[in-house]
């Protein structure tokens, strides 16, 4: 599909969403607009929405798609709504996964996206609150951590939070890096969509999108006085309040900003001090637009996050582990903490207790900076710079081993900055499609990690820099009507350097008495090079299929905490994968359904496992193994009326190691390096997502519309680890074993009941809900750990429920 020409865009701050209309494609509104007084120039145009909010549009390339069908609808006296409604369809979907905007139909890719209107009545606010809503897509927080992620796609993940690894998924504000799992789970505002895409994404996005990407796009500046206010109170003393504020068009500038605060008590009592799990949180955002001239936009957006919050518990799940298997129990009671038995759970405890006296914590403060300048050289050319700043500052203090004992206690603090330079230039003409870019990435990060495990006091510090240049470019090619071929690549070059040291204290964090690994450091560099091929052919004009080729990688680093020399001076190398897809995407019912299904044979060579070496109780990364995940991935829209609407996803995977190089623990492979592959399972990898949800309108009265919405998501078994399957097998070899690491599986559903535009005067509607999180109250673990001779577990946070009042204008 050939690109509109230029970024031209129709906000109107009416309706329940903000509805936009991009390129031609209509967003519907779930709420009407008249347009009254429109008009055309050469310039751009202006429409008058409900004959009060004018509204631009900047390019007259779209203006001469949309007026009319605009002129149409205020001649006849038609709503947007009701000409959406008439057929009960589904609306026309937008993406920009290839740095351009298409129909979500049209790319070969999948891709799943996530409207405004969905993230609002379905709470969405972040990465956290995404996982299995897309089919095979997983977002795990970090087992005493809900700052820092864990994201599985496809099966491809990364367990460890240190900055010193890079995650397996590539995660996006605008079109800027979030280079670290690290304080990426905190909320956002604003937001417009969420384009999460599976499988490499290594020629347009790059390194570290080894499983795919997500995107979060954030509301561009309306240039109209309109905005939304919103205020929650729930239990637990939990209440949030919103305010977004879109401000007149001045000039040449349109401004907007936003505010979100969040506070919560904790749910998981704690007997010898503060509840655990309990929250607060805020965030801003300012979002301006610069109309320099008809051809030439920019865009500033700055966002901010604060965190001081206790984490989340990690309690006592079982006083055995997986070394108990091998080497017998391990006598809690003997060290002190009495009633072992009586205090371990498999399932969520109302209470827990910690270290007495202990201070817990984690804080987080996050600024992020980014320009964006867009020049429209002629109808079929623009070019676009995006550049970025983000600085992080995180610190914490956790309790893992779920025991008022200092068994294991860890704290830090990470400083972590990030530049970004991106050159784009994207065009079209009659049969071609292309993009061709310039990427410069650096990154500098240092970490004071304070340790006391098993009694054993002490620091290790790390840091890491990184510089990266990557050049990319991607051509589609309109072969005939029906078929389009697409070919891309991109060129990367990374030096990648560490700083290392560790010292022994005196108790934790105190005085330091020796020095256990003397300050060095190392550099390396890394490069890759990643295709990709695609074809889409259109089998008629709701059917298109595709096939599609990627490779992706995932840079290599140092094992920066390693105590011996040589693991700590020996870097592991990129990961890589390369994958074939094969999909169908349709449109069925006159527009009321879509369906969309991908089959994937992904191959992972040099994969990145965290591995035990004889003789030592340091993880380390090593290049140790190769893998094979394939799959199917399926995705149901259907407008079953004017009022009601059902969509679904299903992913199928089935993720094993082809070879997991280690040492042997049992005869006759005791001691030698053995390929344990067939006695493996691998990490973060269920084999079975599911997402359904339901929206619908259960009455239209003077008071407002009522509507349902409900929102089921399943996850079935999962391990923590790539753990052993079976200690018996002459396969064995280091690490935990299946039985002692698995996650159960589990179901979640939320609900809300909402009364929308309700009248109660001034320019715009009220609205109010009742909502409610995890109606059932599963008290299954979502996290854990594996300390070999007793397991702890990290919760699904109990049933929350409350209320919220809005209004917008």
């Amino acid at each position: 599909m050939a690109a509109a020409p230029g970024p031209p865009s129709l906000k109107a701050s009416t309706g329940d969403c903000r509805p936009s209309l991009e390129h031609g494609f209509p967003i519907h509104s779930s709420k009407g607009f008249t347009a009254r007084n429109a008009s055309a120039s050469e310039a751009g145009t202006s429409i008058t929405m409900n004959g009060e909010r004018p509204v631009n549009i900047q390019h007259k390339h779209f203006a001469a798609r949309i007026i009319p069908t605009l002129i149409a609808s205020a001649l006849t006296g038609t709503t947007m709504t009701a000409l959406a409604e008439k057929g009960a369809v589904l609306e026309e979907v937008i993406v920009t996964a290839q740095k351009r905007a298409e129909r979500l139909q049209d790319v070969p890719l999948s891709i799943s996206a996530i409207s405004g209107g969905q993230l609002e009545a379905r709470g969405i606010e972040g990465g956290a609150d995404i996982s299995g809503l897309a089919p095979n897509v997983v977002v795990n927080r970090s087992p005493s951590n809900d700052l820092i992620s864990q994201v599985s796609i496809r099966g491809a993940s990364t367990g460890q939070p240190s900055i010193l690894v890079d995650p397996s998924v590539g995660m996006y504000i605008d079109g800027v890096y979030v280079a670290k799992s690290l304080g990426n789970l905190s909320e956002m505002v604003d937001l417009e969509r969420i384009e999460v895409l599976r499988g490499p994404q290594g020629t347009l996005f790059g390194r570290n999108t080894l499983g795919g990407a997500i995107n979060f796009i954030s509301r561009k500046p309306a240039g109209v006085f309109s905005g939304s206010a919103n205020m929650e109170i729930g239990n637990y003393g939990h209440h949030v309040e919103r305010l977004s504020i879109d401000l007149p068009k001045m000039g040449i500038t349109s401004l907007s900003f936003a505010l979100r605060n969040e506070k919560q008590d904790g749910w998981l009592k704690n007997a010898n001090g503060r509840a655990f799990s309990d929250k607060n949180r805020q965030a801003f955002r300012l979002a301006a637009n610069f109309d320099i001239s008809r051809d030439l936009q920019v865009d500033y957006k700055y966002d901010h996050t604060e965190s001081d919050s206790m984490p989340t518990a990690a309690t006592l799940y079982a006083a055995n582990g997986s070394g108990t298997l091998l080497y017998g129990g391990l006598d809690l009671e003997a060290l002190g903490y009495v009633g072992t038995a009586s205090r371990a759970s498999t399932t969520r405890p109302k209470s827990f207790a910690a270290d007495p006296g202990g201070t817990f914590y984690q804080k987080l403060k996050v600024d992020g900076h980014a320009l964006t300048a867009t020049y429209q050289l002629d109808p079929g050319n623009t070019v676009k710079y995006i550049g970025s700043y983000r600085k992080l500052f995180y610190s914490d203090q956790m309790d893992l081993d779920g025991t008022p004992l200092p068994i294991v206690v860890t704290g830090q603090d990470t400083d972590l900055r990030t530049w970004s330079h991106e050159f784009q230039w994207v065009g079209n003409t009659d049969r071609f499609n292309y993009v061709a870019g310039y990427y410069i990435f650096k990154e500098d990060g240092f970490t004071y990690d304070m340790r006391g495990i098993y009694g054993d006091n002490g620091f290790v510090n790390s840091g890491v820099t990184t510089k990266q240049k990557a050049i990319y470019g991607q051509l589609d090619w309109k072969a005939t009507p029906d078929l389009t071929l697409t070919a891309g690549i991109r060129s990367t070059r990374e030096d990648r350097g560490l700083q290392a040291s560790q010292y022994g204290t005196v108790g934790y964090r105190g005085p330091v008495f020796e020095t256990r690994v003397a300050p060095v450091e190392y550099m390396t560099r890394f490069s890759a090079t990643t295709p990709s091929m695609s074809a889409v052919y259109k089998l008629s004009d709701t059917v298109n299929i595709y096939a599609r080729m990627a490779k992706g990688f995932k840079s290599g680093g140092w094992n920066g905490e390693a105590t011996n020399p040589i693991t700590l001076s020996t870097p592991y190398q990129p990961e890589k994968s390369q994958t074939f897809e094969f999909g169908v995407k349709s449109n069925f019912a006159e527009g009321r359904g879509m369906f969309n299904a991908t089959y994937f044979h992904n191959k992972i060579t040099d994969m990145q496992l965290t591995m035990i070496p004889p003789g030592s109780v340091q993880s380390s990364l090593y290049n140790a193994g190769k893998a094979t995940q394939q799959g199917i991935e399926l995705e149901l829209a259907w407008q079953i009326t004017a009022g009601w609407r059902m969509t679904g996803s299903y992913g199928y995977l089935d993720a094993k190691f082809d070879e997991y190089m280690d040492t042997g623990i049992n005869p006759p492979n005791a001691g030698v390096s053995i390929n344990t592959a067939s006695n493996r399972e691998m990490p973060y990898a269920p084999k079975h997502t599911l997402n359904l949800a339901i929206d619908g309108r259960l009455a239209k009265t003077d008071w407002g519309t009522l509507r349902l919405i409900a929102d089921y998501t399943w996850l079935s078994e999962r391990f923590l680890y790539a753990v052993n399957k079976s200690y018996d097998s002459p396969l064995a070899a280091s690490g935990a074993v299946a039985s002692m690491t698995e996650i159960p599986a589990i179901g979640l559903l939320n609900a809300r009941l909402l009364l929308a535009n309700i009248p109660v005067g001034g320019p715009g509607a009220a609205e109010a809900s009742f909502w409610v999180k995890n109606l059932t109250d599963e008290k299954k673990p979502m996290n854990g750990i594996d300390f070999y001779f007793y397991r702890t577990a990290t919760w699904a946070p109990p049933r929350t429920y409350g209320v919220s009042f809005g209004y917008k204008w």
